[in-house]
This record gives structure tokens, C-alpha cells and sequence, in this order.
């Protein structure tokens, strides 16, 4: 679980970085480096890793939530290549909600599943 705080902590610090800074140099580094967590993270939750902590297991809109934010991240990073800053901003700030939404509904389901036990 606190692989997903790390996650989040970078998605927050790159968001407010590339609309503070429009769409900064550091600001991509984070976003990467959160995208590549929360993408191992989704690649060992697929393999049946033992050790990685699952989140959205068995919720179908949870997971459509988590890849749509994943598209959302890949489109801000191609706008920001061609530079697009403004949309790039708005198009980061749509995915920082999508994957918080993914995020807050996961963690109720988690915590759900672990009270009914």
C-alpha cells in the first residue's frame, strides 16, 4: 500500500510542477517516475505477485479508471512534445483526477473487503 502513497505523492509533486511551471523538465521526471510505478505495479498485480499490494482487484470501473488515466497521461506527454502547454495542463489535470478517483475508489473497496473478513 505504500508503494500507491509514493505513486500518488509523485503524480501530486509532477501535476503541481508542470502547472506551476508549464510543463517543466522536472515536472515530466515525476510524472515518469510515477508512471513507471504505478505501471509495474498494474504488470505484478497481473503476474500474481505475492509481495505487490492489489488495488481494484475484482472492480471492473476501478481498472477502466486506472487504464484511462494511463491515456490520459501518454496524450499530456505527446502535447507537451508538441509544445501545447495549455492543453497539456488540462489534459494532466484530467488524468491526476481520473487516477484519484481510481485511487479513492479502490482504497473504500480494499478497506471493504478487509472489514467483511
Amino acid at each position: 500500500m505504500l508503494v500507491y502513497v509514493f505513486i500518488f505523492l509523485f503524480y501530486s509533486l509532477g501535476t503541481y510542477l508542470a502547472i506551476t511551471r508549464d510543463g517543466s523538465e522536472l515536472s515530466l521526471w515525476f510524472l515518469a517516475f510515477g508512471l513507471a510505478l504505478d505501471i509495474a505495479m498494474l504488470f505484478f498485480d497481473w503476474i500474481g505477485a505475492k509481495y505487490a499490494p492489489r488495488l481494484g482487484e475484482g472492480d471492473l470501473a476501478a481498472k477502466l479508471l486506472r487504464v484511462l488515466s494511463f491515456f490520459f497521461f501518454g496524450l499530456a506527454f505527446f502535447l507537451r512534445i508538441l509544445p501545447k502547454i495549455k492543453s497539456f495542463k488540462y489534459i494532466i489535470g484530467i488524468a491526476i483526477s481520473v487516477w484519484i478517483i481510481f485511487f479513492a475508489r479502490s482504497l473504500s473497496l480494499h478497506f471493504r473487503k478487509k472489514r467483511s473478513k
